[in-house]
């Protein structure tokens, strides 16, 4: 079972900076859909108070720390048009039992 604890404490001992650890926080508190890991940005960058503009180079940040992973997708936007939405999900790091 996996606590606040075991999720904070490896952002809290890197080198990122304080915004992108805020990031860190929002993406890993923020309610995902069971069937699809993926966070889309804007509302990420909302509960921050940010525009999606805003959360490109602290994400850039977890990207190079190897803490979340992220995707482009070509979809249609709120007024219809197609454009590029970006997702974000936590990094798989689920250790693999060895045999003792």
């Amino acid at each position: 079972m996996t606590t606040p604890t075991d999720v904070l404490d490896p952002a809290l001992a890197s080198d990122i900076s304080d915004r992108a650890f805020r990031l860190f926080c929002a993406i890993t508190t923020h309610p995902a859909d069971a069937d699809d890991p993926w966070v889309a940005i804007p509302p990420i960058a909302e509960r921050m108070r940010l525009t999606p503009h805003q959360v490109r180079l602290p994400l850039a940040e977890l990207r190079k720390a190897n803490m979340v992973v992220s995707q482009r997708r070509y979809e249609t936007g709120s007024t219809g048009r197609k454009t590029w939405h970006t997702y974000v999900r936590l990094v798989d790091d689920a250790p693999t039992e060895a045999a003792a």
